[in-house]
C-alpha cells in the first residue's frame, strides 16, 4: 500500500514538472515589445517590421500572416506587439553597427 501510495506521488510530481517545462517553453517562443519600421530606424534596408522589447533587444520580424501586415500598419500607433516565433532566431548587424535578432513568426497580436 505504501509502495502503491510512493509511486502514485512520484506520477504525479512527474506530471507536474513536464507540464510547467511545457508552459515555459511556449513562454519563450513568445517576445513583446514596440513596433516600429526597421528601414525607418535605420537597423535594415528597406521596410519590416521592427520589435523592441523591455531590455532593448531589436527583433526584425518576417513573415506572410495577415496578422504581421496588420502590426506593420499599426506601428507608429505605439501600441504593444506581442509575436509568436516560428524559427530560430538568428544575431546580425544593422546598418547602424548594432545587433539585431532576425526571426521568422507565425503570429503577431496587437496590444495596447
Amino acid at each position: 500500500m505504501k509502495v502503491k501510495l510512493l509511486v502514485i506521488l512520484c506520477v504525479a510530481i512527474l506530471v507536474s514538472v513536464m507540464t510547467t517545462a511545457v508552459v515555459a517553453a511556449d513562454a519563450a517562443k513568445m517576445i513583446t515589445g514596440k513596433a516600429t519600421c526597421g528601414g525607418c530606424e535605420g537597423v535594415v534596408k528597406g521596410c519590416c517590421l521592427l520589435l523592441t522589447d523591455d531590455e532593448g533587444g531589436r527583433w526584425i520580424l518576417k513573415g506572410n500572416s495577415e496578422s504581421l501586415k496588420a502590426a506593420f500598419q499599426e506601428r507608429k500607433s505605439g501600441k504593444t506587439v506581442t509575436a509568436k516565433l516560428a524559427g530560430t532566431p538568428v544575431t546580425k548587424k544593422g546598418k547602424d553597427g548594432k545587433d539585431y535578432k532576425e526571426v521568422k513568426v507565425s503570429e503577431v497580436k496587437i496590444g495596447s
